[in-house]
């Protein structure tokens, strides 16, 4: 499939980059992208290479990145691609060998939701870990079939959950409700990752219900729900969100949509949570 190919090419070109380029996975670009966070210098190096090779595409392609925003020419394109070049940038900075680049397309229209993405692909840059998500045909991992976690309870469930930037006495109550209610929390500090080790089963759920996540790391939940999962948004509805460069994302990610919303149920047990001023 062309944009397969195209897409997988973007990727690994910005692996090579940075790999290359490690010496510099501390310096700072001294600037912040649209969703207010610290560039590094190889988040620009990732996100330009990705760019320039998706514009070597025979595909007509507008793009949605972390760091530039909306990259548009003056006619209706084909696809959108979103494009995350580095999920995990502090761990990169500090010399931890997690972090991910993760890109996802779909047909271009002028209302366009995260259930019309047609491909994910998320590569692991250390771990050597790629996966690709197909919609209707499942998920690969380095060419091989992988689905999400046979259920399981609760209690024996082991679990991703991410409180980064959000740490106020409701959240942490519900915080400490769902994981005193679960056998076990591990986090790579990269969510496309761990949505990546949900949609393999090697964890039963990935939860983000900090409404501060960017759009662009859309690719993670698609490649859940390919594997045979459910995402579950915070509000109880299954997740598909318009995509939107102002869109936050915020979910609980899981094998089986009872185990993700046992999590949410949970989480939401002061149901007043959601209807409070949020101090991020």
């Amino acid at each position: 499939m062309t944009l397969v190919r195209d897409l997988m090419r973007a990727i690994k070109a910005a692996r090579r980059v940075v790999r290359e380029n490690l010496s510099s996975a501390s310096e700072l670009a001294g600037s912040t992208n649209p969703f207010g966070d610290e560039t590094l210098v190889l988040d620009v190096m990732a996100e330009d290479t990705i760019i320039d090779t998706l514009h070597e595409s025979s595909t007509s392609m507008a793009i949605l990145s972390e760091e530039k925003g909306l990259i548009s020419g003056q006619e209706k394109p084909e696809y959108l691609v979103i494009a995350d070049p580095i999920d995990g940038s502090a761990n990169l900075k500090r010399g931890i060998p997690l972090c991910t680049v993760g890109v996802s397309a779909m047909p271009y229209s002028d209302r366009m939701k995260t259930d019309d993405v047609e491909i994910s692909i998320i590569d692991s840059f250390f771990t050597e870990e790629t996966y690709i998500a197909v919609s209707g045909k499942g998920v690969k991992r380095n060419g091989s079939s992988v689905k999400v976690a046979s259920p399981r309870s609760l209690d024996d469930a082991i679990v991703s959950y991410d409180t980064k930037q959000r740490w106020d006495e409701r959240f942490a109550d519900s915080t400490v409700r769902v994981l005193s209610a679960v056998r076990d929390m591990r986090r790579s500090a990269t969510n496309l990752l761990d949505l990546c080790w949900v949609a393999c089963g090697s964890l039963d759920a990935m939860v983000d219900l900090r409404n501060i996540l960017p759009i662009v790391h859309v690719s993670g939940t698609h490649m859940v729900f390919e594997a045979g999962g459910f995402v579950v948004d915070h509000k109880g509805g299954r997740l598909n969100l318009t995509i939107d460069l102002e869109q936050r994302m915020s979910f609980v990610a899981a094998s089986n949509e009872n185990t993700a919303r046992g999590i949410l149920n949970l989480f939401n047990e002061n149901r007043g949570f959601w209807q409070r001023p949020r101090h991020i």
